[in-house]
């Protein structure tokens, strides 16, 4: 191959790695409100689904523990109940995964930054 020719780009050349611009970043933050948004909704239709079977099973058991208002449906109302504490239980659960991945992803950083650090032995011989 001439000096002329262009040629692929190896780890040493340090090409494979992406520059920051921003966007990367603002990206991952957008996935990631999606994940809690997603998780949070999806978490609210598992919740009123299950408050309403609970109210189908034992309506006394719901009338006693929500104390809805007279004439109301039962099970509507067990629904939106479970549906509401759907979405906080949901939410944060999900933002608690997401914490932990942000303290992993942190960590990293910091090893790596330790790795960079350090004189390999050979250069001191």
């Amino acid at each position: 191959m001439s000096s002329n020719e262009a040629r692929a780009p190896t780890p040493r050349d340090g090409a494979h790695k992406r520059k920051f611009d921003g966007r990367s970043h603002i990206m991952t933050f957008l996935r990631s409100f999606l994940y809690v948004l997603g998780a949070a909704l999806l978490s609210a239709v598992v919740g009123g689904a299950f408050a309403s079977v609970v109210a189908l099973i034992s309506p006394a058991f719901v009338k006693g523990l929500f104390s809805p208002p007279e004439g109301a449906s039962l099970t509507r109302y067990a629904a939106a109940v479970g549906m509401i504490w759907g979405v906080f239980i949901g939410a944060g659960v999900m933002g608690f995964c997401l914490g932990l991945v942000t303290l992993v992803q942190i960590a990293k950083v910091f090893t790596k930054k330790k790795a960079d650090n350090e004189i390999p032995v050979a250069k001191h011989c």
